[in-house]
């Protein structure tokens, strides 16, 4: 069987989901939360404890709103208002993945698919999908064919910008104490890979969409190159959706039969096949004889399982074959999000009547028509598309039927505020706002179902921090509301509650840095951290370092020292966050205590240079800056900021 469509996103062999983005008409909990667990290598409930955004997702704006809650680690970047496009039908993915050693290196993916990120597309329909990786060895040597595959990503980054652009992505860029979180570090790595491929870009993408011009007027000129010229006898056809109405005027495959013999790209007597859904295939039903005299064969598609699936890839083939021999030659392929209607294939994006598509044009090596004889399935006409030339439509039992026109959603926009941020206040209590905001049309509500009071810092939250709220706010259409998240003072989106770490498990997880530990494991293996941080352990008198707390406390911050000075410059911001993490969860530590005790403070070490790599030594850098005001924050955190310095620190 052919991969699934979320096969397409598991992390290549030794590499780990950094950042990507997707977008697409519609997608579902359930395949998301499938795509993102194979893309991180993270569960959901590590995911959701990280609080870290994976995957950006940009969807059509009848789609509801996906939340970080009910899915963690993806982010559904909501429309702000009506993009200038009839729908967004454009369904690509574009996929960062990073390996931990060597730490320069890196992957890029890009999937064009047919079908939406929803579950029916894995158990209901026949779909297609194109995938090109480019890895960063690859660029030590470019050839012709990288240098395509970087004009692919080029294109797919243009896309993605414009479409960014119509959408709320501000959680994308969220600063936490003037700086990006490590979701925001992940998308800057995987943004700096695509400008590095720009440079390498040389001719024609294969990816195409219909942004400024119809996929069909694209076509035209992509046919008129000179490797592609040249007439063959045999077209397909197929998709899941086609034109609506009687079909009194020619439909778009009779549009596209002209335009190549027009073009003398298909001969004047050729093989045609249109593959449709036999129960919704729209003004085709009525048309079937009209077809039939232009030479077009209406046919259901292929199956490969048992279970019949419904026909929703959208592709045209041409070949020339020989009732002789099994090989097709001269081959070329469009596939894509475009059915073949007037919105979908025949407009370029517009306001009401062209949709958002993508799709590719590109030219497949021979193949063989049937599996008859050796060649591998992948080489093989009907393993790669869901045709079949054995039965047409008139041998079906039940005649075709032009079914149901296409469903249309009302559209949702983002709020105008999608996130809030969380300050604790004492007596169990905080405040949620939103920078810059003064709040006074929105109403945030509160656990029973009552308003929060609005106060200077924000709107008063009674209780714990909330991974979400509600709110509500007033429109032309009557009340509005929405779920959106709340940001800690970490950074962390919508994420689980931190727990306490003692001294051990700190050690236990910075000795993995920069794997992120599963929540299920590192909350039940508190003798397993412990053996893990022996690299780390300091120990003297023959007296474990745990049973001795300034002993522990300065085994803590030998290992830290040890593990930072070796650092790569390349993972220093991320050791940063991730360093802070782990000590503030540690900050009500017993053996921290202790330095309170005797008036020292344990951190101050860390500030000198022989505990420093040398690229964050210089106090002024950058780099020195965020590990300075990191610290800070620490000391802060173990009340240990106003105590005094180590002797010679």
């Amino acid at each position: 069987m052919p991969p699934s469509l979320a096969d397409y996103f598991d992390a290549p062999e030794g590499y780990k989901g950094h950042f990507g983005w997707l977008c697409g008409y519609s997608a579902t909990d359930d395949f998301l939360e499938n795509a993102v667990d194979r893309f991180s290598c993270l569960n959901q409930a590590t995911r959701a404890h990280h609080g870290q955004i994976k995957l950006a997702l940009f969807l059509d704006a009848g789609n509801k709103p996906i939340t970080t809650v009910d899915v963690p680690g993806v982010l559904h970047c909501q429309m702000k208002s009506a993009p200038p496009l009839n729908l967004l039908h454009a369904k690509v993915a574009l996929l960062g993945f990073k390996p931990d050693q060597p730490e320069d290196a890196w992957r890029l993916r890009l999937v064009v698919s047919t079908g939406n990120w929803t579950k029916e597309t894995l158990t209901e329909s026949l779909d297609l999908v194109w995938c090109l990786d480019l890895s960063s060895d690859a660029l030590d040597n470019v050839t012709g064919d990288i240098q395509q595959s970087c004009a692919d990503f080029r294109a797919a980054q243009n896309l993605f910008e414009e479409i960014a652009s119509w959408c709320d992505t501000s959680l994308l860029s969220l600063e936490i104490n003037d700086r990006l979180t490590t979701g925001g570090l992940a998308r800057l790595d995987v943004s700096a890979w695509l400008n590095l491929c720009r440079q390498y870009a040389r001719g024609k993408p294969r990816l195409v969409d219909n942004r400024k011009r119809s996929l069909f007027n694209q076509l035209k000129s992509w046919l008129e190159q000179p490797d592609v010229a040249g007439k063959r006898n045999y077209l397909a056809m197929g998709s899941g959706f086609y034109e609506g109405g009687k079909g009194d005027k020619p439909l778009v495959p009779q549009k596209i039969v002209q335009l190549l013999q027009d073009d003398n790209l298909l001969t004047k007597k050729p093989e045609i096949d249109l593959y449709v859904n036999p129960e919704a295939c729209q003004a085709v039903a009525s048309n079937v004889a009209t077809l039939r005299e232009q030479h077009i064969t209406v046919r259901p598609p292929s199956q490969l399982a048992k279970t019949e699936r419904t026909l929703h890839a959208k592709f045209i083939f041409s070949a020339n074959y020989r009732n002789v021999s099994d090989t097709l030659t001269q081959c070329w392929l469009y596939m894509g999000s475009g059915n073949l209607t007037g919105p979908g294939f025949m407009q370029r994006m517009k306001t009401g009547t062209g949709n958002l598509e993508a799709g590719v044009f590109f030219s497949p090596e021979r193949l063989a028509r049937t599996p008859a004889g050796n060649q591998a399935p992948e080489e093989t006409l009907t393993w790669l598309l869901p045709i079949q030339s054995e039965i047409d439509c008139d041998a079906l039992q039940t005649p075709i039927q032009a079914g149901q026109e296409m469903e249309e959603r009302a559209p949702q926009f983002a709020p105008s505020i999608t996130w809030l941020k969380w300050t604790p206040l004492a007596d169990g209590q905080g405040t949620l706002h939103y920078p810059g905001f003064p709040g006074d049309h929105i109403t945030v509500l509160a656990t029973g179902g009552t308003s929060c009071a609005l106060v200077l810092q924000g709107f008063l939250w009674q209780g714990e921090m909330p991974r979400w709220v509600d709110i509500t706010w007033p429109s032309d259409n009557g009340a509005q509301s929405a779920k959106i998240p709340v940001i800690d003072a970490l950074g962390r989106i919508a994420a689980t509650p931190l727990r306490p770490l003692d001294l051990e498990e700190v050690l236990w997880q910075l000795s993995r840095f920069p794997h992120t530990p599963d929540v299920d494991f590192a909350e039940t293996t508190s003798m397993s951290a412990t053996s893990a941080a022996g690299s780390f352990a300091v120990n003297s008198d023959d007296q474990p370092v745990s049973s001795q707390p300034v002993r522990q406390v300065m085994a803590l911050i030998e290992g830290i020292a040890g593990r930072q000075t070796t650092l790569p410059e390349s993972q220093w911001l991320y050791w940063c966050r991730s360093l802070e993490q782990a000590l503030i969860q540690a900050s009500d530590n017993g053996d921290i205590s202790r330095f309170i005790d005797l008036g020292i403070n344990p951190l101050s070490p860390l500030r000198e240079a022989p505990f420093r790599p040398e690229y964050a030594e210089d106090d002024q850098s950058d780099k020195g800056q965020d590990y300075l005001q990191m610290l800070m924050r620490i000391e802060q955190a173990w009340g240990v900021d106003s105590l005094d310095h180590f002797r010679g620190a």
